[in-house]
């Protein structure tokens, strides 16, 4: 009996990140994101590189003319010759130096070293994620989901309370900050964006709290409690969602 052959994780974290699945497949693929840190960590990576692209090299529509010429038939006795404009080329240029980056990542061996990771002070993370239109990797709505994310990744359950009206929290991601494995809640309070950083205190640094021009109508409030230090990154002067996480 010949078995159809089943999509790779390559293949669906390519159709998971282009919004490509269907609702029961990506809500399934959501499951294995928030039990499996390895698979997770590739989403976030693949996203920001594609994020990174499409900032620095946009690539215009071609033209109706252009259609019609390079897809116009050729003499027999014409030449075949490519030619890319120069922001192709670095379209291009940018987008082999990022492949090979993932080949050596990915094909370094059992004794692969997980690429390096450099703390980022938590409001650049909390900019980057609006810019990027401030949606979560996981939609994670269910408790057991919920707690078991941050057992998995922080080593500690959490759970989180009823959020008073006006507030919602809309996912989790898995964006770096304090660590690799830093998790982040994403929350819409009165309309406006919030962001909970989640990790071990072993991970905290001062270069948290840092803030640079474009932050400085951003607050960040630090809490620890339970063997968790809790960041709140908030357009609010005062902490509008980090106190809902709790132990489970």
């Amino acid at each position: 009996m010949i078995r159809p052959e089943l999509p790779s994780d390559d293949s669906l974290l390519d159709a998971y990140l282009d919004d490509a699945l269907e609702p029961a497949a990506r809500e399934a693929f959501e499951v294995r994101l928030g039990n499996d840190p390895e698979l997770a960590r590739q989403a976030e990576l693949q996203h920001r590189i594609n994020a990174s692209l499409k900032a620095n090299f946009p690539i215009d529509e071609a033209s109706a003319e252009h259609v019609a010429e390079v897809t116009a038939p050729l003499e027999e006795s014409e030449p075949v010759i490519l030619r890319f404009s120069r922001r192709r080329w670095a379209w291009l240029a940018a987008a082999a130096a990022v492949a090979g980056v993932l080949l050596a990542w990915g094909t370094s061996g059992p004794r692969r070293v997980d690429p390096y990771f450099e703390p980022t002070p938590l409001a650049e993370v909390y900019n980057a994620t609006v810019k990027q239109g401030f949606e979560p990797y996981y939609e994670c709505e269910d408790d057991e989901r919920f707690a078991r994310v941050f057992s998995k990744r922080q080593g500690i359950p959490l759970a989180l309370l009823p959020m008073p009206e006006g507030s919602r929290m809309l996912g989790l991601s898995y964006p770096g900050g304090l660590s690799r494995d830093t998790t982040a809640m994403l929350c819409r309070v009165d309309g406006e964006p919030v962001m909970v950083f989640v990790d071990q205190p072993e991970a905290d640094s001062s270069l948290a709290a840092e803030k640079s021009a474009a932050s400085e109508d951003l607050y960040i409030f630090r809490d620890e409690h339970d063997g968790l230090v809790f960041y709140e990154v908030t357009p609010f002067d005062t902490p509008r969602a980090m106190q809902y996480l709790t132990i489970r």
